[in-house]
């Protein structure tokens, strides 16, 4: 089974067992502020661990959007080989995205749904290693200077309020950028070596999240 298949089943399931709940809880009044916390379970466009999530604040006062700020950040490791096998390149990637972001409340008899959008900057920065006969090469390793894009963001929350003033909710963000170059303005000459092709890498997707909020 895939990642992607693993990860989407188990988010459903989460969604599932908030839906099951739902049968057992009395409808509850909408409290006049709060603040959510959300943390990130997975992202579709990382290959490994993620560390990050949401904050939200929330308000009584009509039509005026709620506040809240995301951020997600993972690493990334692509490793290849010249065709001869004499000539190994590697790329270590940290990436690291931060958004700022207004929402609503849409108001429904039992559940809570929040339906937001924002945006803000993605940030890579790639390492180069070059080793040839297992020895580095040129300037390796070399630190390749941090590329910032712009990047948006739109996200779904639903949630389950209990006792009036605690609330537990699941919620998906997905973020749009452009792709990225991860070699770019690299000072390491590799062009030549047979077999080597790094490609524009684009790390829009979406983060999975689980959380609370607290009414006041």
């Amino acid at each position: 089974m895939s990642r992607k298949n693993i990860f989407c089943k188990s988010f459903l399931g989460l969604f599932a067992g908030l839906i099951f709940l739902i049968g057992h809880t009395e409808t509850l009044k909408a409290q006049f502020f709060g603040v959510s916390l959300d943390t990130a379970i997975g992202y579709s466009a990382a290959k490994k661990g993620v560390i990050g999530g949401s904050v939200g604040i929330t308000h009584p006062i009509p039509l005026v959007p709620n506040l809240g700020f995301s951020t997600l950040t993972f690493e990334e490791l692509e490793e290849q080989q010249s065709t001869d096998a004499s000539t190994q390149i590697s790329m270590a990637t940290k990436n690291k995205l931060s958004t700022i972001n207004v929402f609503y409340n849409v108001p429904f008899p039992v559940v809570s749904m929040s339906l937001g959008f924002g945006y803000g900057t993605f940030k890579s920065q790639t390492t180069l290693t070059y080793l040839k006969n297992n020895v580095h090469q040129g300037t390796s390793p070399d630190a390749i200077k941090e590329q910032s894009i712009p990047v948006a963001e739109g996200y779904i929350h639903v949630g389950l309020p209990f006792w009036n003033i605690i609330e537990f909710h699941i919620g998906y963000h997905y973020f749009s950028a452009a792709a990225v170059q991860r070699d770019k303005g690299r000072s390491l000459d590799i062009s030549g070596i047979s077999g080597i092709d790094f490609k524009k890498v684009n790390y829009s997707g979406g983060m999975s999240t689980i959380g609370i909020q607290l009414a006041f």
